[in-house]
């Protein structure tokens, strides 16, 4: 029997009460989905939270258990990965000859 609180991350894709991928495992943990998905938790994991390592795969997977277009769980992925703070990177130094 499919896990109750996907009917309702549905309803919250579908009304777009809900901004963000990570959003959808404040209401459904993601132990439950990882399960639901056949995936390794830490795999899965690290996709979720990187944002930009999802596979089209994960995206029509997730969509099948929500319910919704996967292109729904695309776009909640891509507000994540566009507000995700940016990280400056330190430039090397160059070594002196």
């Amino acid at each position: 029997m499919k896990d109750q609180r996907y009917r309702a991350i549905k309803s919250l894709i579908e009304t777009k009460r809900i901004d963000s991928l990570k959003e959808v495992f404040k209401i459904i943990p993601l132990s439950v989905v990882r399960v639901d998905m056949k995936a390794n938790y830490s795999t899965l994991r690290k996709r979720i939270y990187t944002g930009d390592t999802l596979t089209l795969k994960d995206f029509r997977l997730m969509g099948d258990l929500f319910e919704v277009d996967p292109i729904e769980v695309f776009r909640l992925a891509i507000l994540d990965v566009k507000n995700k703070p940016q990280r400056s990177t330190p430039k090397k130094k160059l070594k002196d000859n």
